[in-house]
């Protein structure tokens, strides 16, 4: 008879304790990884939507992008970033416009990292905001993928897009009709020329305005688009229009358009209010 029992086996009774007890052990430690690491449940792939933040300075800049908090030294990093410039007096309507951080000139890469100190909040921007509906068009405008992280990356559809590019015309539109306005302001006035020099004058700074329409809504499309939209837009103003916040790409390109159209005003306001020099007779020939 055998003297061996296996319930009083002592490996397998600390084999039954370890298999009751690590579960109870492990569940704390995930959660001490978790709230260690700042890292948010809901920017996890299949629990939530990107999580994008709002970082608020101290002088009142503003940056948005992906944040890396991991509280271990004064700093911390903001990845996929964009800001807000001064667009105060645009023809979008808004006092400020969207910029992606990446083109300056020192062409800055793997990150924003920012001083504590400088910051006066983080907030999280709402997926439904104007920020977040700019910053998804841009990234399908740059055929931006979304990738496989922990905090996923949104790209918007062809609605979103369409909507923005709808903002984008009307704001061309709107920097046309301001230049044209400012081109009769100055035919009002007591010219150095004649009527018909005016006219011709007028006539062709608005034809070149036409021009510079033509060429911002080719930027994007081909020419069956422009010959169908440009029509449109030039029969109506779009003045009461509420101002949209346009994707970095459309934003410049609006930029562009308003610039080319200052310089066709500015060069035929120069030909209306410059006098006409006056030819000097040759001295009579002596005897």
């Amino acid at each position: 008879m055998s003297l061996y029992d296996p319930e009083r086996d002592r490996v397998r009774i600390a084999g039954r304790w370890l298999r009751w007890a690590v579960p109870w052990i492990a569940l704390p430690l995930l959660v001490g990884v978790f709230v260690s690491a700042n890292v948010d449940l809901r920017s996890l792939p299949f629990v939530g939507p990107e999580r994008m933040s709002a970082v608020l300075f101290l002088d009142g800049q503003a940056y948005f992008g992906h944040l890396d908090d991991s509280g271990e030294n004064g700093t911390l990093v903001l990845r996929d970033v964009y800001y807000f410039k001064n667009s105060t007096g645009s023809v979008t309507g808004l006092p400020v416009g969207l910029v992606r951080r990446g083109t300056e000139a020192h062409d800055p890469a793997d990150g924003m990292r920012i001083n504590r100190e400088r910051i006066l909040a983080v907030e999280r921007v709402g997926p439904a905001s104007a920020v977040a509906q700019a910053i998804d068009v841009e990234r399908l405008l740059l055929h931006a993928s979304p990738a496989i992280s922990l905090n996923r990356s949104t790209v918007a559809g062809a609605a979103a897009l369409a909507a923005q590019r709808v903002a984008a015309e009307h704001d061309i539109a709107r920097a046309w009709v301001a230049a044209v306005d400012q081109l009769r302001k100055v035919n009002d006035l007591v010219l150095p020329v004649s009527k018909a020099q005016a006219d011709a004058i007028t006539q062709q700074a608005i034809a070149d305005l036409r021009t510079v329409r033509r060429n911002a809504l080719g930027a994007a499309d081909a020419d069956a688009y422009v010959r169908a939209t440009d029509p449109l837009l030039e029969s109506q103003s779009f003045a009461n229009e509420p101002g949209v916040l346009l994707a970095p790409d459309l934003d410049a390109l609006v930029a562009r358009a308003t610039q080319f159209y200052a310089q066709v005003g500015d060069a035929a306001a120069k030909q209306l209010t410059e006098p006409k020099a006056t030819p000097t007779p040759a001295p009579s020939p002596k005897p």
